[in-house]
């Protein structure tokens, strides 16, 4: 088993563990401090998204520890908190300003001191220090395809299947399948003559303004080399990322995305209290249960969570429910920010923001397609209709 340390700590881990997964297995829930009031953090969704799991890791800040597997001797130090993030006097803020702290407003009556103040609220803040040293520079790599699919689920994958020869299926996770592989549904993982590219990552994506042939670049970070992808079209299935609830104590430590904890590799705890309605949160529920743990539902939203980590919920009712954590089971909400980096526009829709699409999956950019979650509609139906109209 490898193993690694945490603030000069030695904690053992298993092959398969991210950084979180390990972390989390040796009883740490505290990863991080919020950037103003340092309040305690810890990971929430599990997909890198959410920016609770930050550390700096072998000489490297603010990395999602979610996303980083575990290898011997490797070097994790947690960040923003100067004098330590287990028991942070910075933490005072709350109590010192319970109405809310408005650095840019503090002391402005003299600017000297005004200035001062600002100065430490900067120095109070951040996200970790520079790296120790100068990264080795990544391989590089030039391709040239006709369609580009972003996102091996069911869209993805129904869509690589649709466009066949010429199209490359670019995944981030190890293996293909998406979101329904947590709930033991069986997923079609065939592409038929589309090439299928694994744990490689689009970081961007972009109008292709090069002299290449091409409408759009694809940035791909894949293992240890980078591609620029140049394509004729994209389609992005980027399906959906888990959103918390507003209620008391949700930021804290020991409240987990549900669809994180299913994908995690560590168990957090025996008891667990779930809270969310419909068929997510009963899905999500059963496939919990399937995992070892003993499940309380809470329906809608909870007046608070307590304990640092969380371990009681007070629901609506007025019950107090013990358990050892608490998991959200909330629809994913679209992962548009991609497709609307690119210029695709984007309407909100009471959940999240689905990237507008006619039914052929084509947006407002006349080279992108979009399918699945990440556009509001049917997985399957919509990829198999995007990938037929982009590569014609």
């Amino acid at each position: 088993m490898p193993r690694i340390s945490l603030d000069g700590a030695p904690i053992e881990a298993q092959a398969q563990d991210t950084v979180a997964a390990a972390l989390l297995r040796a009883g740490v829930t505290t990863f991080t401090r919020s950037i103003k009031y340092h309040r305690p953090r810890g990971p929430f969704c599990f997909a890198g998204s959410c920016g609770q799991c930050l550390m700096r890791i072998d000489g490297l800040p603010s990395l999602p520890a979610c996303r980083v597997p575990v290898a011997e001797g490797m070097r994790c130090e947690r960040q923003n908190g100067p004098l330590g993030v287990e028991n942070d006097l910075f933490r005072a803020a709350d109590f010192l300003f319970p109405e809310g702290l408005d650095h840019h407003h503090l002391l402005v009556r003299s600017r000297l001191l005004g200035r001062v103040a600002l100065e430490i609220a900067r120095r109070l803040a951040g996200l970790g220090e520079l790296p120790d040293g100068v990264e080795r520079p990544a391989h590089g790599e030039l391709r040239r395809v006709k369609l580009a699919i972003v996102g091996a689920g069911p869209a993805g994958l129904a869509a690589a299947r649709a466009a066949g020869a010429g199209a490359l299926l670019i995944e981030r996770e190890g293996r293909a399948g998406g979101s329904q592989l947590l709930f033991g549904a069986p997923v079609d993982t065939e592409v038929g003559r589309a090439e299928m590219l694994l744990d490689a990552e689009c970081v961007g994506l972009y109008a292709n303004d090069t002299d290449i042939p091409g409408n759009a670049l694809l940035a791909v970070r894949h293992r240890d080399r980078l591609l620029a992808v140049v394509a004729e079209h994209v389609v992005v299935a980027t399906g959906g990322v888990s959103q918390p609830l507003p209620f008391p104590g949700v930021d804290r430590p020991g409240v987990y995305a549900a669809r994180g904890l299913l994908a995690l590799g560590a168990r957090v705890g025996l008891e667990l209290a779930v809270v969310g309605e419909g068929e997510e949160a009963k899905r999500c529920a059963e496939a919990l249960s399937r995992r070892g743990y003993e499940i309380a539902m809470i329906a809608g939203v909870p007046r608070r969570a307590l304990g640092n980590p969380v371990k009681a919920v007070d629901t609506a009712g007025g019950t107090r429910i013990r358990c050892d954590a608490v998991a959200i089971a909330q629809p994913p909400a679209p992962l548009h920010e991609l497709a609307s980096s690119a210029g695709a526009q984007a309407h909100f829709d009471g959940a999240g923001f689905p990237v507008q699409t006619d039914a052929e999956g084509r947006t407002s950019v006349p080279w992108l397609f979009a399918a699945g979650t990440v556009a509001g509609k049917p997985a399957v139906p919509s990829g198999e209709a995007a990938g037929s109209a982009a590569c014609r």
